[in-house]
C-alpha cells in the first residue's frame, strides 16, 4: 500500500502517541481517518487538531477490548465512509507485577486490550477489505516485548508475542490477497504506555497501577525515540514489503541471544 488518497482509515489507540502520530501522517496524505479511543476527551482534541491541520479526521469512543462496542464501531465507520482500506490495530496497555503478584483482573484487562482488541478489529474489518478491488493493509502494534520478555511484565509479554504470532498467521493467510500485514516491534517510543493504568476498568488498580509504572515512564523519556520515528519507518513498511517493523537496532543482541537459546534447547531433540 503506497498511495493513500481516497483511502479510509480505522486507528485504534487513535487520541495519542502512536495510532494519532500515524493519524496525522497518513491523513496529510490524503486518507480519511477514523479515530477510536477509549479518552473521550483526548479524542475530541485529537480530531480538532488535526482537522485543524485540513485532514478529514473523526473520532469515535471505543473500548477495543468490548466485542459488542467494536462491532457497533465498525458498523457505524462502514455505514458512514464505505470502506476501510487501513485497519491499524493499536490500542495497548501495560501492568507492571511480577508473577504470583498479578491481580486476575489485571490478566483479563491487558489481553482484553493488546490481544483481543487487535482479534476483533481483523474479524470484523478484513472481509470487507478483502472484498475491496483496491490495496489494503493491517498494521499490529506488538513490542520489541513480543520477541524478548522481560521479568515483572508477564501480562505484556505474553499478549505482545500473541500478537507477533497472529500477525505471522496473518501474513501467511493473505499472502496472495489485495491486504498486507506487518507489526510494528518497537522497543522505547516515547509514548503513554506507562501511564495505561489510567484507563484500568477498575479506578482502584488505577491509582495503585500507575505509581508502581513511574521508573518505566522515566526510562522511556530518557531513551526514547520520538513517535515520528517509528510511523516513518511504519509508512515505508507498507510501501516496501516490510514484516517487522523494529526501531533500536542495538536491541538485537538480545533478539539473538534469544535465538540461540531455543536453537541451543532444538539441537537436544533426538
Amino acid at each position: 500500500m503506497k498511495d493513500f488518497s481516497h483511502s479510509t482509515g480505522f486507528l485504534t489507540g487513535g487520541a495519542s502517541g502512536i495510532g494519532l502520530a500515524m493519524a496525522r501522517e497518513l491523513g496529510s496524505r490524503g486518507m480519511r481517518v477514523m479515530l477510536a479511543d477509549i479518552e473521550a476527551g483526548a479524542l475530541a482534541g485529537a480530531e480538532k487538531t488535526l482537522r485543524d491541520e485540513g485532514i478529514d479526521a473523526h473520532g469515535i469512543v471505543l473500548d477495543v477490548g468490548d466485542p459488542e462496542a467494536y462491532a457497533r464501531a465498525a458498523e457505524q465507520t462502514l455505514a458512514a465512509f464505505g470502506k476501510v482500506n487501513f485497519l491499524f490495530n493499536n490500542a495497548g496497555v501495560g501492568t507492571l507485577s511480577p508473577a504470583g503478584q498479578t491481580p486476575v483482573r489485571d490478566w483479563q484487562w491487558v489481553v482484553n486490550v493488546n490481544l483481543l482488541g487487535v482479534a476483533y478489529g481483523v474479524e470484523l474489518f478484513l472481509p470487507g477489505m478483502q472484498a475491496l478491488d483496491e490495496p489494503c493493509h493491517i498494521m499490529n502494534t506488538a513490542s520489541l516485548a513480543g520477541h524478548v520478555a522481560n521479568a515483572g511484565f508477564g501480562p505484556y509479554n505474553a499478549t505482545k508475542f500473541g500478537v507477533v504470532g497472529y500477525s505471522e498467521c496473518l501474513r501467511m493467510e493473505l499472502a496472495e490477497s489485495n491486504v498486507g500485514v506487518s507489526v510494528l516491534c518497537p522497543a522505547w517510543i516515547k509514548t503513554r504506555i506507562a501511564h495505561s493504568h489510567r484507563n484500568h476498568p477498575d479506578a482502584g488498580r488505577a491509582n495503585d497501577g500507575t505509581a508502581g509504572m513511574n521508573p518505566l515512564a522515566e526510562l522511556i523519556e530518557a531513551e526514547g525515540l520520538p513517535v515520528e520515528t517509528l510511523i516513518g519507518r511504519a509508512v515505508d513498511a507498507m510501501a516496501d514489503g516490510t514484516f517487522h517493523v523494529f526501531t533500536h537496532a542495538d536491541f538485537w543482541p538480545m533478539v539473538e541471544e534469544r535465538l540461540d537459546r531455543v536453537r541451543e534447547d532444538y539441537g537436544k531433540v533426538r
